[in-house]
């Protein structure tokens, strides 16, 4: 399996919404630039936010831009090292 973006950042973010408000954000986070996947999950988080970014100024910024989004209580980034 080969990855074709190698050289992009890429993170989840897990993400905790206030009740009732999981409509609203989910339609925010889908129109964040670099935002290449949205899902509802169950569990502790709510949502699961894949971002692809070409730098870490550029993934600073996208993770701060959906940390502004209201309706969203927490947010737990990871960076992933090595996909396979």
């Amino acid at each position: 399996m080969t990855d074709e973006n190698s050289d992009k950042n890429k993170a989840y973010i897990l993400v905790s919404v206030e009740l009732g408000k999981t409509n609203e954000v989910l339609a925010k986070l889908k129109q964040i630039p670099n935002v290449t996947s949205v899902a509802v999950i169950t569990g502790e988080y709510d949502i699961i936010v894949r971002v692809e970014t070409d730098t870490m100024d550029e993934m600073y910024n996208r993770t701060q831009e959906i940390h502004l989004i209201e309706g969203i209580l927490e947010t737990t980034t990871s960076i992933i090292q090595k996909e396979f």
